[in-house]
């Protein structure tokens, strides 16, 4: 019932919002006040705005939500997390580099090493050993005015060539 899940708040005179975070456009982290008929109330809640005006329920003090952002690096558009859509996967790379653990919570009582940040420098360097380097020297000439159908021997010998002449 409504006991789960706290209304929403409201953009009249039913709640007082206010900006605390504009999250480079990704939406807003808002601090409202409820019910502020008859007499503002001391209750604030923390709720995020997402760009199509939906409002998700952050958490219920600002003490709180500091302890979120912190717990979350204030990494961009960590807030998502807290919505229905979750993440968007570039916040989901910044995740699994920074902070690998608080995305994926809800996979630590399946999988204990799941959140482990398993970086693997020859993978992400594979591409710059692999391509010989005699290739990758481009020739003093634009490629368009060389003739390219010359042999291996003979374009190996006039790269020499053009080395010793450079020095």
């Amino acid at each position: 019932g409504s006991g789960d899940k706290p209304e929403k708040p409201h953009f009249d005179s039913r709640s007082l919002i206010f900006e605390l975070d504009p999250c480079n456009g990704n939406g807003k982290v808002c601090l409202v006040y409820k019910h502020t008929k008859p007499v503002v109330s001391p209750d604030t809640e923390i709720w995020f705005l997402d760009r199509a005006l939906y409002w998700h329920f952050l958490t219920k003090t600002f003490t709180a939500y500091y302890r979120l952002l912190i717990t979350h690096l204030g990494l961009p558009q960590w807030q998502y997390a807290f919505t229905s859509y979750g993440v968007s996967p570039q916040a989901k790379q910044w995740f699994n580099m920074y902070k690998p653990i608080t995305i994926n919570t809800a996979l630590l009582s399946e999988e204990a090493d799941s959140f482990v940040n398993k970086l693997d420098p020859n993978k992400v360097f594979k591409s710059k050993n692999k391509t010989p380097v005699v290739k990758k020297k481009p020739s003093p000439q634009p490629a368009g005015s060389q003739k390219s159908h010359t042999s291996m021997t003979s374009s190996k010998t006039s790269s020499l060539a053009g080395n010793s002449s450079r020095k």
